[in-house]
């Protein structure tokens, strides 16, 4: 009988079972890694997701800010859609979102009543495959369209807040990734990312210094045997009547000045200090800057004349637009019968050259230049209602009215000009 015996395990069958072993464990850890590694991928790709709709939506609101302060140095009328507009009407964007005190000077946000309550005027923009798109209501709050399509659609809201100082206003502004959340007054619809920043603004004025007299004069005043007027009748602002730095020549000048003051107070000859002033100093002196500076806002509407200038200035002048400053470059001819501004809505004409008025010219605020001459001015209808400037001299056989009007030139100095950032205000929060 033959007994069978099983033989043992060889070598061989033991080593292939060891790398089995090795390799699923290799495996596993393979798999450990791949699943750490896809792991940290999806997580940076959600962070960079996150960073880029935050920085959409900070870019956004940046956006916004420079938005909102160009278009309040426009002098353009917009309409509902925060376009130029031709309805007279529409009204700036300036005066659609900003009330002004011209007591003191200081800036609130216009409003429109939400049941019976003041609500904060609002504007808003978003950005579609064709551009901006915007909404300046003047009732209600800014309405706008979702952009079709796959394109980004950033979107900004802006407002104002009074800040209670004269000049100073604070500008809000929230940007979102998306049209929606806080960039859409009670909206339903949120937004992945959303960024507020703000900024102070403050009102580089068209006019920095009252003149203190109706007509002044760095060099001579010589009316001669005109009747020309000049009137000053407020005590607090100095009551002066003419300034020069010169000789003053006006026998026949019809002269007024405060309750109970005589001529000699109110006629104030070769002042040297006055004509001691170079060209520039005597400009900035009133306007706060240099001419070409002054010429260079973006507020400012620059003309060059051949001939007589009344229907371009008239036209550049246009009724209800708060920001009538205007740059002559050259000479200026103005025939009457001419009206320039009003009281509520004063303008202020800087002249390079020879400012020359014949007959009925009426202008509400300042009028300045190298050198004024009028003529064949008398009667109603020939007034300077606020104040005339002359670098040189002042002469002619008309008969004007110069007169001081201390709320005329409160306007504008508290609503005409250019805003500009205030350094440090800038955060983010």
């Amino acid at each position: 009988m033959h007994i069978h015996k099983t033989p043992a395990a060889t070598p061989t069958i033991q080593r292939g079972a060891a790398t089995l072993v090795v390799t699923l464990a290799l495996l596993f850890a393979m798999v450990l890694v791949v699943v750490y590694v896809n792991r940290n991928l999806v997580s940076e790709q959600r962070s960079a997701a996150n960073q880029a709709r935050s920085t959409q939506a900070f870019e956004a609101a940046e956006a916004g800010l420079e938005w909102a302060q160009a278009q309040l140095n426009g002098r353009g009328r917009i309409g509902a859609d925060c376009r130029p507009s031709s309805d007279v009407a529409a009204t700036s964007f300036r005066e659609r979102l900003l009330n002004q005190n011209p007591a003191d000077a200081t800036f609130a946000p216009a409003t429109w009543l939400q049941g019976g309550l003041p609500v904060a005027r609002q504007a808003a923009c978003v950005r579609g495959a064709a551009g901006w798109s915007c909404s300046c209501p003047v009732t209600g709050a800014p309405t706008l369209a979702a952009p079709g399509g796959s394109t980004p659609a950033p979107a900004f809201l802006i407002e104002f807040q009074a800040t209670g100082q004269p000049g100073l206003v604070r500008l809000l502004s929230t940007g979102c990734n998306r049209l929606g959340g806080d960039c859409v007054p009670g909206s339903a619809t949120s937004a992945e990312a959303t960024a507020h920043v703000e900024v102070a603004l403050g009102l580089v004025p068209g006019l920095k210094t009252s003149p203190a007299a109706a007509l002044t004069a760095k060099g001579s005043i010589s009316a001669g045997a005109a009747a020309i007027g000049a009137h000053h009748g407020d005590t607090a602002t100095g009551g002066i009547a003419l300034h020069a730095g010169g000789a003053i020549d006006a026998a026949a000048a019809r002269i007024s000045g405060p309750a109970g003051s005589v001529s000699d107070e109110v006629i104030v000859a070769n002042d040297a200090a006055l004509a001691g002033l170079d060209a520039s100093a005597f400009f900035v002196s009133y306007f706060g800057m240099r001419p070409g500076d002054w010429g260079q806002q973006s507020v400012v509407t620059t003309l060059r004349c051949a001939g007589p200038c009344g229907d371009a200035l008239r036209n550049a002048i246009e009724p209800g637009i708060v920001n009538a400053l205007i740059h002559v470059d050259g000479d200026l001819a103005l025939d009457g019968p001419l009206v320039l501004g009003t009281p509520q809505r004063p303008v202020a004409i800087v002249v390079d050259g020879v400012a020359q008025l014949r007959g009925a010219v009426t202008v509400h605020g300042v009028l300045y230049s190298r050198t004024l001459r009028w003529d064949a001015a008398s009667g109603a209808g020939a007034w300077v209602r606020g104040a005339a400037i002359s670098e040189g001299s002042y002469s002619g056989n008309g008969a004007p009215d110069f007169v001081h009007d201390t709320e005329v030139l409160a306007r504008l100095k508290g609503n005409t000009g250019s805003f500009a950032r205030v350094n440090g205000s800038w955060r983010d929060f």
